[in-house]
């Protein structure tokens, strides 16, 4: 596969010396459920029977891959190691969308008005790109503290009325009307799926935003599609769907910053845990026994933004370095369908010499 590229230097290439034939196998899935539930078995007769082999990895092309498994994992008190950098879980603005669902949990219920208004303002503040400044914000409170609302679908009400300054221009309430119908399109959604999906497609301040990923991970590839894949078996219980994901976050792994990335550190316990979750650039350097290569479809594995001849040629040497993490068994997921669409088996599984 990696003579694919023409810009690279050769190297001799020689397997992992263990006794026994190597495996390579490809496990197609028709949703997300049934990969979790695939992961699940492998971790049980890997991990919990001891069959052979016996330490495995979760690799993905992207962080946002990653967090379900861990809220997963989490949920069924199932032990993992996934190390600090990769974690969008402690993102100040993950927690922000956390507090977004916890406003649904309130919905169907009268409330006090300072409730109301404190909620309201939170949605206010993402459902565009950048938050209310202190002018805007204290004009639009009061409006909405006069309305006395104490229900949100209230709240949405007197903010659609509201003819103030916001965001710069509200000419006969444009920004208002706006921001009330992209906060009630969240606030009608009927499970945590399709709320998931609403903010992303509707709250500008939770979506890519590479100016802000500097100082917020969340930023770099909000992981909604990965998670309200996830989600659809939570219906519409935001409390439990909330309650693993703090319980996930729990189970981070603290790492210090100075650490060597190319060198696998055992000084902590939670590092020798057998399951492992990380991004192919993380991996680097390791070695598992088993390796799960995660959604391996073209537009992931490579990127659907690598476009130029140079840009590919990474993405391939990406994927060589987790497919090579592989001691005795190398497992690719590949998910038939993402985001509501068909996908395309990833060209590198050709390239193996593979069928599909």
């Amino acid at each position: 596969m990696i003579k694919h590229n023409t810009r690279r230097v050769d190297k001799r290439i020689r397997a992992s010396e263990n006794s026994g034939e190597a495996e390579i196998r490809i496990e197609k899935t028709s949703n997300f459920a049934e990969a979790l539930e695939y992961v699940h078995n492998l971790y049980e007769t890997c991990i919990v029977q001891g069959e052979s082999p016996s330490r495995v990895t979760l690799i993905g092309r992207k962080k946002s891959q990653i967090i379900p498994y861990q809220v997963y994992f989490a949920s069924k008190n199932i032990p993992f190691y996934a190390a600090e950098d990769l974690q969008v879980f402690l993102s100040g603005t993950f927690d922000r969308l956390l507090d977004l669902l916890r406003i649904k949990t309130r919905d169907d219920t009268t409330q006090s008005q300072k409730q109301v208004v404190s909620d309201l303002l939170k949605l206010c503040e993402l459902v565009k790109r950048f938050l209310l400044n202190k002018k805007d914000r204290d004009s639009l409170t009061q409006h909405i503290q006069r309305a006395r609302p104490t229900t949100m679908d209230g709240g949405i009400k007197a903010l659609s009325l509201y003819r103030g300054p916001l965001k710069g221009s509200n000419t006969d309430g444009s920004m208002s009307l706006s921001m009330a119908s992209s906060i009630r399109l969240f606030m009608e959604s009927t499970n945590v799926s399709e709320a998931l999906l609403a903010l992303s497609e509707h709250f500008e301040g939770l979506q890519v935003d590479f100016g802000k990923a500097a100082d917020d991970v969340f930023f770099t590839d909000p992981p909604f599609l990965q998670l309200a894949a996830y989600a659809s078996a939570y219906d519409n219980d935001y409390d439990r769907f909330i309650d693993d994901i703090e319980r996930a976050k729990e189970q981070l792994a603290y790492t210090s910053p100075f650490e060597d990335e190319d060198e696998e550190s055992e000084s902590t316990e939670s590092q020798k845990r057998p399951m492992h979750l990380m991004t192919a650039l993380r991996a680097k350097g390791k070695e598992f026994d088993t390796v799960v290569l995660l959604d391996v479809v073209d537009g992931i594995w490579p990127h659907k933004k690598a476009n130029q001849l140079r840009e590919l040629e990474a993405e391939r040497r990406v994927f060589y370095v987790a497919f090579t993490r592989a001691k005795q068994r190398v497992i690719m997921l590949v998910p038939t369908h993402f985001g509501g669409k068909e996908t395309t088996i990833s060209p590198y599984v050709g390239e193996l010499g593979l069928s599909n």
